[in-house]
């Protein structure tokens, strides 16, 4: 039986000031034709937040020199779920908008169309996948480049101690470890990986004073 968790989650930011145009995703000239016409008003966005990817990314070293960047890859949408739980989060997120409390409020959805897409619109799921697939972005609590797991398993990079596999005396103690991304953000389970990582290296120095004794 699966377990029920929540597949997405909803979020809402005013984009002028919490969500500058930079970080929505879109390439100048496509923000321009989409949003120019709002811009002297108030606008907000309904984020649909994916919560548990079932598609896997990769960060690969691009070089043996340390200060080239990494090569980052975040297979986006690999999982066909992933795309289909993005898609439920927009509709949600569409007929909120068109709730009769929000229209209270003088709030009505965009009216411009991706460039190219007009014909899509009678099919909306069809629409929104277009649109999730050109505008995906990543909100900060990244997880799992250093996945925590059995030394056995080629995809693990620490051990259930946080050592680092194949190099001694080093552990990692951070939201990397993370082989699953939380539900929320990744603030508090990383205080509690530190906690727990904390009593694990005290308990390493104890076992390792009384050998000596």
């Amino acid at each position: 039986e699966e377990e029920d968790f929540p597949d997405h989650e909803l979020y809402f930011a005013e984009i002028n000031k919490l969500i500058p145009k930079e970080q929505v995703g879109l390439k100048p000239i496509i923000y321009k034709l989409l949003f120019t016409p709002y811009e002297n008003g108030p606008m907000f966005i309904c984020l649909s937040q994916l919560l548990h990817p079932k598609s896997r990314g990769t960060v690969r070293l691009q070089s043996t020199n340390p200060y080239d960047p990494p090569l980052i890859d975040p297979n986006y949408f690999d999982h066909p779920e992933d795309i289909e739980a993005i898609v439920k989060g927009l509709r949600t997120c569409r007929k909120m908008g068109l709730s009769k409390p929000m229209k209270k409020l003088g709030i009505r959805p965009f009216e411009t169309v991706l460039p190219g897409f007009i014909k899509l619109i009678p099919n909306l799921d069809l629409y929104f996948k277009f649109l999730a697939r050109l505008a995906v972005i990543t909100l900060s609590h990244q997880v799992g480049t250093a996945k925590m797991g059995e030394p056995a398993d080629p995809t693990t990079v620490v051990d259930p101690q946080l050592r680092v596999k194949g190099i001694q005396g080093l552990r990692v103690v951070d939201a990397s470890v993370m082989p699953l991304v939380p539900s929320g953000n990744t603030n508090i389970p990383t205080i509690m990986v530190a906690e727990k990582a904390s009593d694990i290296i005290k308990e390493s120095i104890s076992c390792s004073s009384k050998a000596h004794i």
